[in-house]
């Protein structure tokens, strides 16, 4: 009944991934915490003039990445503004209620759909405002992956919604496994936000970066600078990271994400030394792409220390010939799972199925000469 992330987007074609990951959200969320409004953020002022919008619970219904807002004497510069139509038409709400300066500039930290797929109502109410991403983001958003934003697959919606509905009858999920009250909990409050949910899905546009770049870039937004930083692969090829340098905020999109990371796609070894770099900012607050904001580096050792982990021993088994599926089941997790799930059931689920699994199947590519993120689109499976 809980699908497996990294066969739906092997099914689909790389421009449906990020509708695809959203989806895959509604069915992993932690349900004692969707009561209430499932995209709103608790706002922070980290600094005069930087808030900072986080998700109390990063893993519920839907996705959301956090945002960054640095308010200057010129206008706003936002980091991360909205992967949904409702989240960019708040944004723009609370940027009216904190200061009547412009949005001047947009930032998108990576490709991932929920990181920039509501700016298009951001950018309805501030047309001037300048896109920036990384050059590789760019690229891959306007390759074939991105081009459109698949449309609602209604039959496949009333499918799965029949199929959680048996299971709340019956007791008995579609694997033969019983729905245990945790379960039951979730699915019942699947159902409820089901439409809802999907309805914003449906809403979400691709937006195009108007600027790029490739190490750094200064943005002045008057009495207040802003950089924009690459360092090397890691989540993506072109992952973006926000630094303000007097006030030692880092945003870090999804190079972090806690309380569980995302291994979709991603380049683990390479990753490892950006996390590493990362710590040498001294920063005074770290913002993840999704999770509560940090104030010190502890999470990006243990990231460290399990990029590490994982490139290693798949690395061992390529070079011994072993199939992906035989790699995966020989992969040892004992030394960090733990250090991750907290011994929380829930959490162990989406450990595996949002980065063990997709994670070895990344280094696996990387270790047998494939490419994680080609900007050739796959053809559709038959």
């Amino acid at each position: 009944m809980i699908p497996n992330p990294s066969a739906m987007l092997r099914r689909q074609p790389m421009r449906a991934a990020a509708a695809a990951m959203a989806l895959i959200v509604c069915l992993l969320a932690d349900a004692a915490a969707q009561a209430g409004d499932a995209f709103e953020l608790e706002w922070r002022e980290l600094a005069p003039g930087v808030w900072v919008g986080v998700r109390p619970v990063s893993y519920r219904q839907p996705v959301i990445t956090n945002t960054t807002l640095v308010i200057g004497e010129k206008g706003v510069f936002v980091f991360d503004a909205a992967g949904f139509a409702l989240q960019g038409e708040r944004l723009v709400a609370k940027v009216a209620e904190l200061t009547d300066k412009p949005i001047t500039h947009v930032a998108i930290s990576h490709w991932h759909g929920d990181h920039s797929m509501g700016d298009r109502w951001v950018l309805d109410a501030f047309p001037d405002a300048e896109v920036i991403s990384h050059e590789f983001t760019a690229r891959y958003i306007a390759s074939p992956n991105m081009d459109a934003v698949p449309p609602r697959d209604l039959k496949a919606e009333g499918e799965y919604r029949a199929r959680v509905e048996k299971a709340l009858e019956s007791g008995v999920r579609s694997d033969g496994t019983p729905v245990t009250p945790e379960m039951r909990a979730f699915y019942t409050d699947l159902l409820a936000n089901f439409d809802s949910v999907n309805a914003e899905i449906a809403r979400r546009q691709v937006t195009r970066p108007t600027r790029t770049m490739t190490d750094r870039l200064v943005v002045d937004l008057g009495g207040r600078t802003v950089e924009l930083r690459h360092i090397a692969r890691g989540n993506t090829k072109g992952d973006m990271f926000l630094w303000l340098p007097e006030e030692r905020i880092l945003a870090t999109g999804d190079i972090v994400v806690r309380p569980t990371p995302y291994g979709f796609f991603s380049y683990p070894r390479s990753w490892a030394g950006v996390l590493r770099e990362l710590k040498t900012f001294d920063a005074r607050y770290i913002v993840p792409g999704h999770g509560d904001v940090m104030t010190d580096t502890a999470y990006l050792d243990l990231l460290a220390e399990t990029m590490d982990l994982v490139a290693d021993q798949v690395d061992a088994q390529a070079r011994a010939g072993k199939p992906l599926e035989e790699t995966r089941a020989a992969i040892d997790w004992s030394k960090v799972e733990s250090r991750f799930t907290g011994g929380d059931g829930m959490l162990a689920t989406l450990f595996n199925i949002w980065f063990k699994t997709p994670i070895v199947e990344a280094q696996y590519n990387l270790s047998t000469g494939k490419d994680n993120e080609s900007l050739e689109a796959p053809a559709p499976a038959q």
